[in-house]
């Protein structure tokens, strides 16, 4: 077994700073960002601010408006929701792209990924999203197409944000994290692509029903329909 070693820059530092921020409602939706105010805060130059704040644009957690500057994006329960479809039915995509024939080098990189997650802070939300989109990436990157990876990778806010709206629960979300995934990791071990297409359609639909009764809403309240990621 390999562990993943991450040696951080100062822009990835700060931006998981402020990830957190967001994460843990510190910093609210609309709410302005001024470089130098973070800069001060931190203790930092203000180029790994900026930086930090245009890594933050480019995932879609902030956003630049004319003659208002940077803020946090304002993400709906909808908009959320919508991405996670979206993002399903590109991980569908992929599977079925390779036929479902996980490469040795794959399976290795989730076993990997796997066992970070089990060992990881559970108190720690970045912890557990960062790794999310790590494994489902290694899933996209088996299809070999470049503009499927640069969409799916896109749509990063859905988990972040999905996290975020369960924040008072955060150990407990953390905590499933590895089960969740181990479950995903053993189907895609059989490369039957039929396996992988159900078991990835259960994952998104079961996250995407949880997060519907968490807010007391049901499918019939959006104006899109949910069988799109049926497989």
């Amino acid at each position: 077994m390999r562990n993943i070693i991450q040696k951080k820059t100062l822009r990835e530092q700060v931006a998981d700073i402020i990830r957190k921020k967001i994460l843990h409602h510190e910093l609210k939706t609309g709410m302005r960002i001024t470089e130098s105010e973070l800069a001060k805060e931190f203790g930092v130059s203000h180029g790994p601010v900026r930086e930090a704040l245009r890594q933050l644009e480019q995932e879609g957690l902030l956003e630049y408006t004319r003659n208002v500057g940077c803020s946090v994006r304002n993400i709906s329960l909808s908009d959320v929701i919508e991405a996670l479809l979206i993002r399903g039915t590109y991980e569908l995509t992929a599977a079925r792209a390779c036929a479902g024939n996980i490469s040795d080098e794959g399976m290795q990189e989730m076993s990997d990924i796997l066992s970070s997650m089990e060992t990881m802070d559970d108190s720690d939300f970045t912890e557990s999203i960062n790794f999310d989109n790590q494994f489902h990436k290694v899933l996209i990157r088996e299809a070999h197409m470049p503009y499927l990876l640069n969409a799916w990778s896109s749509l990063d806010f859905a988990i972040f944000f999905s996290f975020s709206r369960q924040a008072d629960d955060c150990s407990d979300v953390a905590g499933r994290q590895y089960q969740v995934h181990k479950e995903l990791y053993d189907i895609y071990k059989t490369r039957n692509c039929t396996e992988i297409c159900n078991i990835i359609y259960k994952h998104y639909i079961t996250s995407i029903e949880k997060m519907l009764k968490d807010n007391h809403v049901s499918k019939e309240d959006f104006p899109f329909s949910f069988d799109m990621i049926k497989p």
